[in-house]
């Protein structure tokens, strides 16, 4: 058993698979400190999820039966702690419930369980509140092989033994976190001169934050309506995107943007390529609107930037619309750096 305690936001929807958390309340009582999503009813649930999430080593997620209650942003409490603890890049273990084929939940929960699915989270299964425990030992100690963190909270009777070693180590590892950062802005900057050039094992192994090469391309989703001889058609389609042009996007908004700020700029970059694109299967096409690209790939992008300290919050609220973001003073310089490379 490890010697630290660590601090785990557990994300669920209101009142459902009461067992279930507590069966993760006994399995965690003498491993973590458990802190959880509350009712939407009370007024600060987002606030309340969303300071839990910063400050937690790791991030578990319980989909059973229910979506939770929708707020007003569109989407449960559950749904909104997912976003906020993908984009905060906390490790995070997902258990689903299994679903008989002719289970009664509801549309937003199964479209909630597609796009957990599909994204890269680690997910564990289960049919009921007694196979939690025996799945745990698994999962939880997986976890914390896989992501170490060095937070946590150690025993009094430890405390005073490993406290002048806890502070050596941090004030090591926050030097070596120094001069990781220095070397990594050096390698960005060699990558982007040189392309073609493979980087080097101690980038690739960095698997928390992923610098972006700007000549490097990625594929989204959007879907527009194409108007062909007075016809008016819904097409949805692949797109071929650079960083590159992501970047000078970013750029033309306003210091501040909201995530719909930074959905309309994504929109008019792809609008600005749509009708060429759409061309080449329907030819007769004279005008393409109202592109849109699809809120899963927003959604992953949106992390991706982040990951990669493209965009910062600045500013958020108890609700999604209520965050503000700007670009990082890195996005900066590496738009000027490309500026003036041109």
């Amino acid at each position: 058993m490890p010697n630290r305690r660590y601090h785990i936001h557990v994300i669920c929807a209101d009142n459902d698979q009461l067992l279930v958390l507590d069966n993760l309340a006994i399995f965690f009582q003498a491993r973590a400190f458990l802190t959880y999503d509350v009712s939407s009813q009370l007024s600060k649930a987002s606030l309340y999820g969303r300071q839990c999430i910063d400050s937690c080593d790791y991030a578990l997620m319980v989909i059973g039966d229910s979506y939770g209650t929708v707020q007003k942003t569109g989407v449960s409490q559950m749904h909104l702690s997912y976003l906020n603890a993908k984009a905060k890049l906390k490790p995070l273990l997902v258990l689903i419930k299994n679903q008989p084929p002719d289970s009664a939940i509801s549309r937003q929960l199964q479209e909630f369980i597609n796009a957990v699915t599909k994204q890269d989270n680690r997910i564990y299964y289960y049919d009921s509140a007694d196979e939690i425990e025996s799945l745990l030992v698994q999962a939880y100690y997986t976890i914390i092989a896989a992501h170490k963190v060095t937070s946590g909270w150690i025993k009094a009777s430890d405390e005073v033994i490993e406290f002048s070693k806890q502070a050596t180590t941090q004030k090591t590892a926050e030097r070596l976190s120094a001069k990781k950062a220095i070397n990594r802005n050096s390698l960005i900057q060699h990558n982007l001169a040189y392309p073609h050039e493979q980087p080097k094992a101690s980038f690739a192994e960095d698997s928390v934050s992923k610098p972006i090469v700007l000549t490097e391309s990625f594929e989204i989703s959007y879907s527009a309506q194409a108007y062909a001889g007075g016809n008016l058609t819904d097409v949805t389609r692949p797109m071929t995107l650079t960083w590159q042009e992501v970047l000078i996007a970013l750029s033309k908004i306003p210091s501040t943007f909201s995530s719909y700020g930074l959905q309309t700029a994504i929109n008019r970059l792809i609008a600005s390529k749509a009708e060429a694109d759409v061309k080449q299967d329907m030819p007769d096409v004279h005008a393409v609107a109202r592109c849109q690209i699809s809120q899963d790939d927003l959604n992953v992008l949106q992390r991706q930037l982040v990951s990669a300290n493209w965009i910062q919050l600045t500013t958020y609220g108890t609700r999604v619309s209520q965050e503000l973001w700007k670009l990082t003073f890195y996005a900066k310089n590496l738009l000027k750096n490309t500026s003036s490379q041109s």
